[in-house]
């Protein structure tokens, strides 16, 4: 695999050579120490010979690798499930798509809603599992970069050092804003971000490898939104879906759903225009008309769900507008797209076409890449693999001293 990085060395043949291995869910308690755990005063500097973890936790999905790796080595749903009656054969926690179906048998607990952690016990067995199960590493031996979602609270950032400090014992951190990492994921330091996820979509201007929060607005609308919205409007034509099928919903979704330059004029066409027919995982076949179209709209019209919000669009030309007015072109014109939900088919182009209609006299320049889903782990790991980042890391010592309230002057 290609890398990103400079003169930066694998953490696997590492952790395999120190036997650091993988306790997996029923391994230790999360919040205990590793079994593999090593002398601090041993790694004080060493987690700057190899490559640091990057994790991007999402309110659907939490993606993680090793910086310089140009693609996440695990997605992972970002969801735990815990059993409800313990044996000595059953583990501590599921993860993901490994929750038993039968739910009587476990308690499911979302780390996340609209990209705020709600559930911290949950996040730190998420993580537990992504150290010693999914990329086999000891946290005690690596620095580990996070991400952070735009607007989210300020305590979240503290918590999250807290928890790799005290609870993981890393040597060295860092949090990073998940816009910003998507900028850089396009070899970029500036530009206007469009992010929409799975639980929350966002604008949020950039310029010189900062980011403007002034400028930065949240619209709560994403994809599990618009999942639940076309099994709405699809039970309303006759085909009814159970709230266990909302993966085969997703489907539909990701597969058949579209966005039209012109949603007034693709709504009074012929209905032979979209209309088409889908085949059900049970080999039942549907037809799909106007949902199609109908439901992504929401993005753009989120009266539609009730939201009195304005559109996606709307509230990108906003975070423009509360910028320096000689700042607004050169942003107009680098409109970056982050996120699984903007790969719907017909996002980017709906975008340019709203700005320009709404800034006639402005170039729009779109930038979409194929690797958008997971943007910001990206530009985690470009940025971490880095020389120049490694002086950057907030190290065991800094935290012992200043508390983690350190991440407000350190991390941007």
């Amino acid at each position: 695999m290609s890398s990103y990085g400079e003169n930066v060395k694998s953490p696997i043949t590492m952790s395999r050579h120190k036997k650091a291995g993988s306790p997996g869910p029923a391994g230790h308690r999360p919040g205990s120490k590793s079994p593999a755990s090593t002398s601090k005063s041993n790694l004080s500097h060493k987690y700057k010979d190899y490559a640091a973890v990057v994790i991007d936790t999402g309110t659907g999905y939490t993606k993680s690798g090793l910086a310089g790796d140009e693609k996440p080595r695990s997605i992972v749903p970002s969801i735990v499930g815990v059993p409800r009656f313990r044996t000595k054969e059953s583990p501590l926690y599921y993860i993901g798509k490994n929750i038993p179906q039968r739910r009587a048998e476990v308690s499911t607990h979302l780390v996340m809603t609209h990209g705020v952690v709600t559930d911290w016990d949950a996040l730190e067995m998420l993580w537990h599992h992504i150290f010693y199960t999914e990329l086999s590493v000891c946290p005690e031996e690596l620095a580990v970069l996070v991400t952070d979602a735009p607007m989210s609270p300020t305590t979240n950032r503290e918590k999250m050092a807290e928890l790799l400090f005290e609870n993981f014992e890393v040597p060295a951190m860092f949090v990073a804003h998940q816009s910003l990492l998507s900028v850089y994921s396009y070899g970029r330091t500036g530009g206007l971000v469009i992010g929409s996820g799975y639980g929350t979509s966002y604008t949020a201007p950039v310029h010189d490898g900062y980011i403007l929060p002034h400028a930065t607005y949240r619209l709560d609308i994403a994809g599990n939104a618009l999942t639940e919205y076309l099994a709405k409007i699809m039970g309303e034509s006759g085909n009814p879906f159970q709230k266990e099928e909302m993966e085969v919903v997703c489907q539909i979704k990701e597969k058949c759903c579209y966005i039209p330059e012109e949603y007034e004029a693709e709504l009074n066409a012929d209905e032979k225009k979209y209309l088409m027919d889908y085949t059900l995982p049970d080999r039942q076949v549907i037809s799909i008309g106007s949902e199609r179209f109908r439901c992504p709209e929401v993005l753009f019209n989120p009266t539609m769900l009730g939201y009195p919000e304005v559109g996606l669009h709307v509230q990108a030309l906003n975070s423009v507008k509360k910028c320096k007015p000689e700042r607004e072109a050169d942003l107009l014109s680098n409109v970056l797209l982050a996120g699984g939900t903007t790969m719907l088919r017909g996002f980017s182009e709906r975008i340019k076409k709203e700005l320009q209609n709404m800034e006639p006299e402005s170039k729009v320049g779109i930038l979409a890449s194929p690797n958008r889903t997971f943007s910001a782990w990206l530009g985690g790991s470009i940025v971490a693999s880095l020389n120049a980042f490694q002086n950057v890391w907030i190290n065991r010592q800094a935290y012992d001293e200043k508390g983690p309230f350190i991440v407000h002057r350190h991390c941007f």
